[in-house]
């Protein structure tokens, strides 16, 4: 006997509906009105096991939240370290361009 179980790793999003107020007309005129998102399944893996085993199906495209938050980071990083080294490239230009001496820089002191 072959016993086979499956282990489904989801994304699940399930929708919000509000009931719009009831007009004058009573219940028969109340509408429905989705306020979000409506039921998906997103399957990500699918295991051969129930808490493992051989993975049978995996998502090509997802993207886990970790990664977003890391490639996020990395943007942040990559945004630092153009200030740093338009910094230092402006350090390097001003040393090898300096400033003539103003001839009337103490014409007003005493």
């Amino acid at each position: 006997m072959l016993l086979i179980s499956l282990n489904f790793l989801m994304q699940i999003s399930v929708p919000h509906i509000e009931a719009d107020k009831v007009a004058r007309g009573g219940l028969e005129n109340m509408t429905l009105v989705e306020v979000g998102p409506r039921f998906c399944l997103n399957p990500i893996k699918i295991f051969g096991g129930s808490f493992g085993g051989p993975t049978l199906y995996e998502n090509p495209f997802y993207i886990s939240p970790n990664q977003i938050r890391a490639l996020e980071k990395r943007k942040k990083a990559g945004k630092y370290a153009k200030k740093v080294k338009a910094k230092t490239r402006r350090k390097m230009h001003e040393l090898s361009n300096p400033l003539e001496p103003d001839e009337f820089a103490d014409m007003w002191k005493e």
